[in-house]
């Protein structure tokens, strides 16, 4: 089962990310879940400005008809849409281009010096490597192709 959602959350990206980007929007991520109500597809978007509750009610309506067009799910499910929020995830090179200077928190799939979570400032992305200031570690460099999740950290802090 596994493997077919990972299908069908990359057929729904091929399918929105074309009318999305015609639009602005920018698909920061896409669940494909069973949870308590149901099957819930769930899509994060963004854009330069901000992503607006006006925005998620009308995309909420097209990505839904686009779906239902392609014949891509056959069964009851709810469909969500909203902006990343405070916490955004970061899944692609350009999101830690995007975010250099700004901290986030970020878990790698096998540990590097021991160790496998950072919490640091984006310094920059070199090559298929992230520069990243971590607050234990200092400088270090995490394989973008190691990371298993990252979200920028949502703390706020406030000036003296």
């Amino acid at each position: 089962m596994g493997q077919a959602r990972v299908d069908i959350v990359k057929d729904i990206e091929n399918l929105a990310v074309p009318a999305l980007a015609e639009a602005g929007l920018e698909l920061v991520d896409v669940e494909w879940r069973r949870e308590p109500v149901g099957w819930v597809l769930r899509f994060y978007l963004d854009k330069a400005g901000g992503f607006s509750l006006e925005d998620a009610s009308a995309w909420n309506h097209r990505l839904g008809d686009l779906i239902e067009g392609a014949g891509l799910i056959t069964h009851a499910y709810s469909i969500e849409v909203s902006s990343p929020g405070l916490n955004r995830p970061l899944k692609k090179r350009g999101d830690f281009e995007r975010f250099a200077g700004v901290e986030c928190i970020l878990k790698t799939r096998e540990p590097l010096n021991n160790q496998k979570n950072f919490h640091g400032k984006i310094v920059s992305v070199e090559g298929e490597t992230l520069k990243l200031l971590d607050r234990t570690s200092g400088l270090v460099g995490i394989p973008l192709g190691g990371i298993a999740q990252a979200k920028l950290d949502p703390e706020i802090k406030l000036k003296d």
